[in-house]
């Protein structure tokens, strides 16, 4: 077998903390990096994490000891992993493509969930770090879409805290937010007047006035127009005079 230093560990209590997942994983030795794996749907830990040591023998270390190691009231299992990602790297060497190593994550009680938490947690965000956290998410969703996605794919709860953040910044509403996980329909007298000609403006648009624009602006002109054709705004373009 090759060597490696990356283990899965299964089989963890649900309520375990990456912090608390972290003091297991140190008990044979010093850690790298440690990923605890979340249901994207719900947000919740699925009780497996992986980790990454610094050398092979650290790592089988973990295999000897760590395995059928009982935690609360569960049998934990270890093993080599042939999956050689931390951190969403899935082995990529480009540091453009590797997702930094996350802060742990927080404690939740019996008497909370994930939505609480991160409420909680971010009632005593200030306004300029919370302006800045949606910047750095803008600027990364421009700069490296794939990355961003795969960032939100392993982190719901990133997903989950940006919106709200942006509900508390009034940069959206609970109606559009909706809009973009059911792709409801929203009737035309639910949008302003403004805002109803302005989409009507921006489908209007030809291809020759919107090469003049930049990527990033062609790219939203273009989102909005499939939007329409789609509907999702209710039926603006049949309120156009002819």
């Amino acid at each position: 077998m090759e060597d490696t230093t990356v283990v899965s560990i299964s089989g963890l209590p649900f309520d375990q903390t990456e912090e608390q997942v972290m003091e297991i994983a140190r008990s044979v030795g010093p850690v790298e990096e440690l990923r605890l794996i979340f249901d994207t749907m719900t947000g919740k830990s699925k009780g497996s994490a992986y980790v990454k040591y610094s050398e092979h023998e650290t790592a089988a270390s973990a295999v000897r000891n760590l395995n059928n190691l009982m935690v609360g009231t569960r049998n934990i299992k270890c093993s080599f992993s042939s999956d050689q990602f931390i951190s969403g790297s899935m082995g990529d060497s480009d540091p453009m493509n590797q997702i930094p190593p996350l802060p742990l994550g927080m404690q939740i009680y019996g008497n909370q969930n994930p939505a609480q938490v991160i409420a909680n947690a971010l009632s005593s965000l200030d306004q300029t770090a919370a302006y800045q956290i949606i910047k750095d998410a803008r600027q990364m969703s421009i700069d490296n879409p794939p990355l961003m996605k795969r960032l939100l794919e392993q982190a719901p709860q990133l997903s989950h805290a940006l919106v709200e953040i942006c509900l508390l910044l009034n940069l959206t509403n609970r109606d559009l937010v909706e809009l973009c996980l059911n792709r409801k329909q929203m009737a035309l007298d639910e949008l302003t007047d403004e805002h109803a000609e302005l989409l009507r403006q921006i489908y209007r648009l030809t291809d020759e006035e919107t090469r003049s624009l930049t990527a990033d602006k062609r790219r939203i002109i273009t989102s909005i127009k499939e939007e329409i054709d789609n509907g999702s705004y209710g039926q603006i373009l049949e309120t156009t005079n002819a």
